[in-house]
């Protein structure tokens, strides 16, 4: 797929000027707070009908009550005018003039990868990030599962809702959503487990064999309850979940009088956790900077790969200012890894030229297109 042009309209500090980019290489350059960042959010929008940072009003220019996004695409061996409107809650899409019946007919065409710098930071803060970030890597790889997780988190906060509530509590109420709760969290378990196998087996060999780091790495996942496998080695199919709902039946059982406590549901997969090891040591613990950097960088081009392969579209990159982490050696070995397809970067140097012995080179990709940010406005130079 490819984004062949983008026209923001009161998105952040982006000026409402069509901008026709590269199907390969486009690299944004400019000083920091100019807007490359909010122009790479803004494909982000496009594909994903969702934000990266923040929330709508916080994308919405100043005094405005939502925005608009305008593009040119490629999907599905067709060009394709699409349109998207977002204003609070509401989500109004576009594709040549008609609204699709799904969301989903529109999101089984496109697909994105991206990196920002907070990502970063995804193997050593709060379980919250690498939750978002496997639960969303699992609705993109199989979109259907993405109502397994609305489910999931509808008959949680119910259930949560009861385990407020000042008037009293009816027990039995309590226990009717101990089956759909624990049917559901075991699906979602059961996806985690599944992706983590098949990030783990790329992540390993792109880590080592790619990057050229010496350690071997493994992912692994951190149940809050005892009979769910920390791996899984089955890259073909995912466990079965029907084990893991019987587990976490038997665990909500036992813990009504904590949860009534705690006023809360305290078990299931919104409290369970995901890491990485070097060599067995944990990466959150023991790893350097400069490695906690190669570690994410493995994951998200295992990423890559894994929704390619799976998907059978090559997904639009987008890189925000992250490149500048890695040394040149290390830089050139990642764009390597990256299969032919659309990029965007963003730095606050402009690119190097043509002969250059970096992976960020003209002639490593064909064509790239330059633009330079200043106040919310790119002028492309090349």
């Amino acid at each position: 797929m490819l984004v062949n042009s983008i026209q923001p309209l009161n998105f952040r500090n982006l000026e409402p000027v069509r901008l026709d980019f590269s199907p390969h290489a486009n690299f944004i350059s400019g000083r920091n707070g100019q807007g490359k960042t909010n122009l790479l959010e803004a494909i982000y929008w496009l594909i994903t009908l969702s934000g990266k940072r923040g929330n709508v009003t916080d994308c919405t220019r100043k005094s405005e009550s939502g925005f608009s996004l305008r593009s040119s695409m490629t999907f599905g061996d067709l060009n394709h005018q699409v349109e998207l409107h977002v204003e609070g809650r509401s989500r109004k899409l576009t594709i040549d003039g008609t609204a699709p019946r799904r969301r989903r007919d529109y999101l089984q065409d496109v697909l994105v990868v991206d990196f920002f710098p907070e990502d970063l930071l995804i193997l050593i803060m709060e379980p919250s990030l690498r939750r978002r970030f496997i639960d969303f890597t699992s609705v993109q790889h199989s979109l259907e599962h993405e109502e397994v997780l609305r489910r999931f988190k509808r008959i949680l906060e119910q259930r949560n809702s009861l385990l407020k509530s000042p008037n009293g509590l009816d027990r039995g109420l309590l226990a009717s959503f101990d089956a759909p709760l624990a049917e559901a969290a075991a699906k979602v378990t059961s996806m985690r487990l599944y992706i983590l196998a098949k990030l783990g087996a790329r992540t390993d060999s792109i880590f080592r064999d790619g990057i050229g780091e010496k350690y071997e790495t493994s992912l692994f996942y951190k149940p809050c309850i005892e009979g769910i496998p920390e791996t899984h080695t089955d890259l073909e199919n995912p466990p079965d979940f029907a084990i893991f709902r019987d587990l976490y039946l038997s665990a909500l059982d036992s813990m009504h009088q904590r949860d009534i406590d705690a006023g809360r549901t305290i078990i299931g997969p919104h409290r369970d956790d995901w890491g990485m090891t070097l060599d067995g040591k944990p990466v959150k613990v023991f790893a350097s900077r400069g490695e906690v950097r190669s570690s994410m960088f493995a994951l998200h081009l295992a990423r890559f790969h894994v929704l390619t392969e799976k998907r059978g579209i090559k997904p639009v990159v987008l890189i925000d200012d992250v490149m500048s982490e890695l040394d040149c050696d290390r830089r050139k070995r990642v764009m390597e890894l990256l299969p032919p397809g659309q990029i965007f970067m963003t730095s606050c140097d402009p690119p190097p030229g043509k002969g250059v012995n970096d992976g960020l080179a003209e002639d490593r990709f064909g064509e790239m297109a330059h633009f330079v940010m200043e106040s919310g406005k790119a002028e492309r130079r090349l």
